[in-house]
């Protein structure tokens, strides 16, 4: 008898436990599935339910952890396969690397996560949800920070294609909009939990307080980004009109893979570009816009005075400036030399390379140059490379992009145009994803944007695709024109209110010519920053506090 009572409570426990995972699952599936390119972004509005019932269940830290584990381990597996490279397989690195993110990334939730569970147990369901949504907003932002930050899933991001809710953002920045998606799964999750425990009834207070959250989280942002959208499509200024050169080069010939030697794939890309610029001249462009590292040498060093003689008379030739992408190197002494600098030969002298960017001007200017600040994690740099130089010789890989130098400074370029001055600014691919940093540009006077990138490394995956939705953001955001000018694709021009207005697709050998306009109101988000993603860290620790105070243990 005790042996079949045994039997039954273990069958009952696997199922309970096959349930259990099933749900969790089920909710990092439909969380991943609301990222882009997906066009299924409104399952983030539901995405959590499951999951919460699960979260709901646990009794000890040691199930919320593993169950939270799980649920963020499918989510990220869905929205950053793509890191890996696998359609291309180019690169073992890549692939090891990405294996580490999808497994090791998830951790960095969890010591927020943990500490929502710790306010449950000492409190309830309503106040523990509340903590989980302030303390992942305030991960999101925290996350942004730092030589390991990686917002590029930021949950907010996952409503990229939802153009009028999104528009909340020129107050909130992306944070607003995670903010009402876990309004809607909260109060979604109560409805049926209360419900399904027989806690209350479809007539109850309770009831009708959660249906309101429900319409109000989804409605709500409708109804203000609609009005906001109005506003930003009436805004009006000085037209300009930019030509962009899609080359769709191979990223690994791109730095001499396949060639007898790498000058022969420089100079090929190099003069493609100038091909390219005279043709789109004929349309009287304003602007010249080349990709990053469209040319893939360091062309302001004296060795390479030839073909910057060729871009300047080019410039000269079109009365037209052009914004590319160019390496710069910098050499140091053997004492002043950074650990990421690369001894030359056998000599004292040392040599950092910077992934950079610059206007050139016709009259043989150059603007100042731009060095990027915000480098990828491990692909682009190893973070905190001054502080762990023991890490520096092991980790480097001979891909051509481990280890930049960084750069310590933006660059708003101040272009003269006759009596006016226009002025933008200018990031460097995964720098997009970075709101405040973005932000920083208009600060400082910017009056439209611009992204070069080289976003062809994944094949035609999820990755170009999640990167072209953040200028709609970054757009709304600071309400300026953004365009994005990419080797292999994704280039695209996108209005103030977020709307691509025109674009060219992956491994797309094509130019484009679009009219901007230059714009010089700020926002507020712009002004003030991230006062929403400030109040969700203040008020999630805050609960945590409270829930130190008291008492309360779940049996």
């Amino acid at each position: 008898i005790d042996a079949t009572a045994m039997n039954a409570k273990l069958i009952v426990h696997r199922r309970w436990l096959w349930r259990r995972w099933l749900l969790v699952i089920v909710s990092g599936i439909f969380l991943g599935a609301s990222f882009p390119p997906s066009p299924l972004y409104s399952f983030a509005f539901v995405a959590f339910v499951p999951f919460f019932f699960v979260w709901e269940e646990c009794k000890t830290y040691r199930e919320a952890f593993h169950f939270t584990y799980l649920f963020l381990f499918v989510f990220h597996l869905i929205t950053l396969y793509w890191q890996g490279g696998y359609a291309i397989a180019k690169d073992p690195w890549l692939m090891i690397s990405n294996v580490a993110l999808i497994f090791i990334h998830p951790l960095f939730y969890l010591p927020f996560l943990m500490g929502a569970f710790f306010v449950r147990r000492r409190t309830n369901s309503p106040i523990g949800l509340a903590a989980f949504a302030f303390l992942w907003i305030s991960f999101d932002y925290l996350h942004s920070f730092g030589e390991l930050s990686f917002p590029w899933i930021t949950l907010g991001n996952s409503q990229a294609y939802d153009l009028v809710r999104i528009q909340i953002a020129e107050y909130t920045s992306v944070y607003g909009v995670s903010g009402y998606l876990f309004a809607f799964n909260i109060a979604a999750f109560l409805l049926l939990w209360n419900y399904a425990k027989g806690v209350s009834t479809w007539n109850s207070t309770t009831v009708r307080i959660n249906l309101g959250v429900l319409v109000l989280a989804f409605f709500l942002p409708w109804v203000i980004g609609a009005a906001l959208m109005r506003t930003a499509e009436a805004a009006r200024g000085t037209q300009l009109k930019v030509g962009l050169v899609q080359p769709n080069f191979d990223p690994w010939e791109k730095w001499g893979e396949g060639f007898a030697t790498k000058w022969d794939s420089y100079a090929l890309q190099f003069h493609t570009f100038l091909h390219e610029s005279k043709t789109l001249a004929k349309d009287s462009v304003d602007l010249l816009i080349w990709p990053e590292t469209a040319i893939p040498f360091p062309i302001l060093h004296p060795k390479y005075s030839a073909q910057r003689e060729e871009l300047s008379a080019l410039v000269e030739s079109l009365k037209t400036p052009v914004y590319t992408g160019f390496p710069v190197i910098e050499y140091f002494s053997k004492e002043k030399a950074p650990v990421t600098a690369q001894q030359i030969g056998t000599s004292n002298t040392y040599a950092e390379s910077y992934n950079s960017a610059a206007l050139f001007i016709p009259g043989g200017e150059i603007s100042k140059v731009y060095r990027k600040v915000i480098l990828v994690p491990y692909g682009e740099r190893i973070p905190y490379a001054e502080t762990f130089r023991f890490l520096i010789e092991p980790l480097k890989w001979n891909v051509g992009i481990s280890s930049w130098g960084k750069g310590n400074d933006t660059v708003v370029v101040h272009w003269k145009r006759g009596i006016d001055t226009t002025r933008f600014g200018g990031m460097i691919c995964y720098e997009s994803a970075y709101p405040d940093y973005v932000r920083g540009f208009v600060r400082n006077g910017a009056e439209f944007l611009i992204v070069v990138t080289n976003d062809s490394w994944w094949g035609n995956t999820s990755g170009a695709y999640q990167h072209a939705t953040f200028g709609s953001f970054r757009a709304i955001e600071t309400r300026r024109w953004v365009v994005q000018c990419a080797n292999g694709g994704i280039s695209y021009i996108t209005s103030p209110h977020g709307s691509t207005v025109k674009s060219i697709g992956m491994y797309e050998k094509a130019n484009m010519v679009s009219s901007i306009e230059t714009l010089s109101s700020e926002t507020f988000y712009v002004r003030h920053g991230d006062l929403f993603a400030l109040s969700c860290l203040f008020s999630g620790g805050l609960l945590v506090l409270y829930g130190v105070t008291q008492k309360k243990r779940l049996e």
